[in-house]
Order: C-alpha cells, then structure tokens, then sequence
C-alpha cells in the first residue's frame, strides 16, 4: 500500500511538469453562502499546453459562526470547495497573462449543530497572472454556486429540513510555480 501510494504521489508531482502545467498556492476570501463569508487558503495543480489549462484546485475557508442556515436557524458553518475544470489564456507570451475558465465543483459542507449534505455545482473564473519567469503572481475572480439539504433535528418531532445555497463570489491572490 505504501509502494502504490508513492508512485500516485510522484505521478501527481511529475504529470504538471511533464504536461506544461504547474502548482499554485493562494490566499482567498469567499461567500460561503448567502449571509456568511470566510477568509482562507489554497492549492492549486495544473495541466495543459499553450492556451488550455485543466486545474484541480481545492480551497479551504475557514468556519463562521452564526450563519444563516435556514429559515430561522443560525449555525457554524464551513465550506470547502473542490473545483476540477478548464481555463483558456488568452496572451501566452507577454508578462500579463489574463485566462477565463468554468468547471465543476464539490462542496465538503459542514454545520456544527444540524445535518448537511454536500453537494455538486459549478464554477467560472476570471483572472490574470503577471510575470516573465516560472515563478508568477496570480489574482481571480471566481464565482461558485451550488444547493445542499440541511436537516434540524431538536427532537423528534420537530424535524425541519430546507435547501440552502453554497457559494458565492470570492477573489483569489496568490503564487503560481509553472513548468
């Protein structure tokens, strides 16, 4: 198991480098629904050639405290998205390399007193990275939506089920390693 694990590990290090992509880490701020927003951080791994891109990124916000939840529910709440998709780079050999992309994405939704589901959505993106090394500063817009069940439970009888929506606008900043 530990052999199978080390090779998935170097093939996940080597496939960017070998494929014209990179790594990115980044600092973020984001809606996590529509009454809470969160700071937080991210990584970011990248595929492709001249103009395509294909990215995994995963971004962790931090928790919030009394967030509407649903109607008439407040909760800690956290939302971690995982975003696989496509971005398209418009300028490939200037030092301003402004992209577009969209993809779907994952929500690890968490609420600390009720049950959440998680849930699939989407995402698009907006940015630039600035630079004429491998080494690059990056800003984004992004835009991720999405619609989980969450379930109170005070006690048996008063069971209260809604759909909350996840996500939000959120910006982006951060470094990016290119290969």
């Amino acid at each position: 198991m530990r052999k199978a694990l080390l090779v998935l590990g170097i093939c996940i290090l080597a496939v960017p480098a070998w494929a014209g992509g990179g790594y990115s880490l980044f600092g973020t701020w984001s809606e996590i629904n529509d009454d809470g927003s969160a700071p937080g951080a991210g990584m970011r791994v990248s595929v492709g050639g001249s103009n395509w891109v294909g990215d995994l990124t995963w971004t962790w916000l931090q928790s919030q405290e009394d967030v509407a939840t649903i109607a008439g529910y407040e909760d800690k709440l956290q939302v971690i998205p995982t975003d696989l998709g496509i971005r398209y780079l418009f300028n490939t050999q200037g030092s301003f390399k402004p992209y577009v992309g969209a993809g779907a994405t994952f929500f690890y939704v968490n609420v600390n007193d009720g049950d959440a589901d998680n849930a699939f959505g989407g995402y698009a993106v907006l940015g630039f990275s600035l630079g004429q090394s491998r080494t690059r500063f990056f800003a984004e817009a992004t835009y991720r939506y999405g619609s989980t069940d969450v379930t109170y439970a005070p006690n048996p009888v008063d069971r209260v089920t809604d759909s909350m929506d996840v996500g939000g606008f959120g910006v982006n900043a951060g470094i990016v390693w290119a290969f």
